[in-house]
């Protein structure tokens, strides 16, 4: 399968407005439309999926023997592993396509990321995972993933795409086979968005690649995304954005003033503080590069996939 143009993400189809959910409905989430230009989608859902019928009774995990089953309560079916079968074909099947993202349904038994109900003799406790998420998160670590719920948060949407972002240029260099020095360009690329969500990114990464043990540079491709995705899996601080964006402004040339980086540095200063979005040292730092007419790499790494104008660095 070719890469797209744009990122594909995997999405509960629910959440895309299809009608799956257990009593006929869905829950077409809005966020997704705002952004639909910006990544192509592929709907999926695990319990019609394994052949349930919508409308259906609900099904819930339940813990037994030790062990977590996906139950039907009204019957006592045990869809336990028939879920973990298609979940592992699906799971497969959706590298295949090539897949940027995953995008899953909140509080589901099958799509749900984190507290999930687990039934414990009838009492529920919000300690689980849903069984597709599970096993697709434990099979592609290097893919992002994130509940539908964490969308409504400005921040860590616009976390989420950058990571799809990455994800999908890692895709593009792929299909052309992975050399060390391909590597390493894709690495220095990418240094200012890896400082700007965890400044010992880059560092880490770096000595992964200088590590020339034997590996195979399509291994250490994997091996290297892996790694960036979990330093980019993080709670964005404004501090590391600032640095990074003062590290972007080192990399302007020397025809830009003094006067004129200064002024850039007091924008990046309001934004530290919270008193600017950082959409405004963005459009002054991506005006300076326009008008000493450079294309910095590392620089539109900070804001893919977004457009500068989209609006989600006004919110942020």
């Amino acid at each position: 399968m070719a890469v797209t143009e744009i990122p594909r993400v995997a999405v509960s189809a629910c959440l895309l407005g299809e009608q799956v959910r257990y009593n006929g409905g869905h829950c077409n989430h809005r966020l997704l439309q705002s952004v639909s230009k910006n990544i192509e989608t592929i709907p999926i859902c695990p319990e019609v999926g394994i052949g349930l019928d919508t409308p259906r009774p609900t099904i819930r995990l339940v813990h037994d023997d030790d062990k977590i089953h996906l139950i039907e309560p009204k019957s006592g079916t045990d869809y336990t592993d028939d879920m973990i079968i298609w979940s592992e074909l699906q799971s497969e099947f959706l590298i295949k396509q090539k897949i940027s993202g995953i995008i899953l349904k909140k509080d589901s038994p099958s799509c749900g990321l984190e507290r999930v109900k687990v039934y414990h003799n009838g009492n529920p406790r919000k300690e689980g995972q849903g069984l597709f998420a599970m096993v697709f998160t434990s099979m592609n670590p290097q893919i992002p993933a994130i509940e539908e719920g964490r969308l409504n948060d400005a921040v860590q949407m616009e976390n989420f795409f950058a990571r799809v972002g990455m994800m999908h240029r890692w895709w593009e260099r792929d299909q052309q086979g992975w050399t060390m020095a391909s590597l390493q360009q894709f690495h220095s690329e990418h240094k200012l968005l890896l400082q700007s969500r965890s400044p010992n990114a880059p560092a880490a990464l770096g000595r992964l690649i200088s590590d020339l043990s034997g590996k195979h540079p399509q291994q250490l491709a994997l091996e290297y995304i892996t790694l960036a995705q979990s330093h980019m899996n993080t709670i964005v601080q404004r501090k590391h954005i600032a640095g990074a964006l003062r590290r972007a402004v080192g990399r302007l040339p020397k025809t830009i003033s003094g006067r004129s980086r200064q002024r850039v540095h007091t924008w990046i200063d309001g934004y530290l503080a919270g008193n600017a979005p950082r959409m405004a040292p963005l459009a002054v730092i991506e005006q300076m590069f326009e008008i000493a007419e450079i294309e910095h790499l590392p620089w539109k790494r900070l804001f893919q996939p977004f457009d500068m104008n989209s609006g989600v660095f006004a919110k942020i």
